[in-house]
């Protein structure tokens, strides 16, 4: 039986279980698709509404980066598409100064995936997210929203242990976090999504990523009625370790971490309807793909 190095083995591990929820793989797989919410953040539809998103995103990686941020994955690529509709309906519950919604996410993904250990393409279902309750508030003055929930991203995507490129993770997620808009004046939009994920291990490969807390961020200011121009990104940090049947995997738990910064753009053709381009280079990347970000964001009340 030929024996290789540590370092080698962990890079063949990794081509072989390359598979993509947003960007992720299996060490330091998340299923929330970081950077998405960068739009209103905290405002939910009013009691009674109905509102439809649609997220869009274009993604390219040419390099996975190592605990050094150096390329881990010799001749890696990876590009997706990903088409996501979301549905959000708030309930006609008199709860004070709260309100209750509820709503769904599902994804659709378009995959092609290069590494050491092969070259796949896929088109299928990604995991759906259920967000069960999403409880929302606004001040009087309605110059700040927030709202708290926690999705649930169910193993409802494409999966195989023996294919390079899968469009669901096999693992259940639960995702609590908090979204807030800021108005500090009528033009100046300061908007957040603070996120923790915890996911279960995958029962395929005895794989159990660690816990990770990501934050995405939006400073806008409108220039008119219609049209917003901002800076927005995200921050990603996993602080506990990926553990294969129980045991951390060596090198310090493949703890992934990644940065992003880029430029957005919003048009509104009505109060509650618009479409925002926005652009993310990502960099400070650890055990991740790294690589350029495109969206296209609409929404509008159903």
């Amino acid at each position: 039986m030929f024996r290789f190095p540590r370092r080698m083995m962990a890079v063949l591990a990794l081509a072989s279980l390359l598979h993509l929820d947003a960007h992720a793989t299996e060490n330091g797989q998340i299923s929330y698709p970081v950077g998405v919410n960068t739009v209103l953040n905290g405002v939910l539809p009013p009691p009674g509404g109905t509102q439809f998103y649609n997220y869009t995103l274009y993604y390219v990686a040419n390099k996975f980066a190592g605990s050094d941020g150096q390329s881990l994955v010799p001749g890696f690529h990876l590009n997706a598409f990903v088409d996501a509709p979301r549905v959000i309906h708030t309930w006609n519950i008199n709860l004070g100064p709260f309100t209750l919604s509820s709503g769904t996410i599902v994804p659709i993904f378009h995959l092609h995936v290069g590494s050491p250990g092969g070259t796949g393409n896929r088109t299928a279902l990604g995991d759906i997210i259920l967000e069960p309750w999403l409880i929302g508030y606004s001040n009087p003055s309605h110059s700040f929203f927030a709202f708290f929930a926690t999705d649930v991203a169910v193993p409802s995507g494409a999966y195989s242990v023996n294919r390079v490129a899968n469009t669901g993770l096999n693992t259940y997620a639960l995702m609590p976090y908090l979204s807030t808009t800021w108005f500090p004046t009528p033009a100046v939009e300061i908007s957040t999504t603070a996120l923790v994920e915890v996911n279960s291990p995958n029962s395929a490969t005895h794989y159990h990523s660690g816990a990770v807390a990501a934050l995405d961020y939006l400073v806008g200011y409108s220039l008119n009625s219609k049209v917003q121009v901002g800076l927005q990104g995200y921050l990603l940090k996993q602080f506990t370790d990926d553990t294969v049947n129980g045991m951390p995997v060596p090198g310090g738990g493949f703890r992934g971490q990644a940065v992003a910064i880029g430029p957005q753009i919003r048009y509104m053709w009505s109060p509650a309807a618009g479409i925002v381009f926005k652009y993310q280079h990502e960099f400070a990347v650890r055990n991740r793909p790294q690589g350029e970000k495109l969206w296209m964001e609409l929404s509008f009340p159903l």
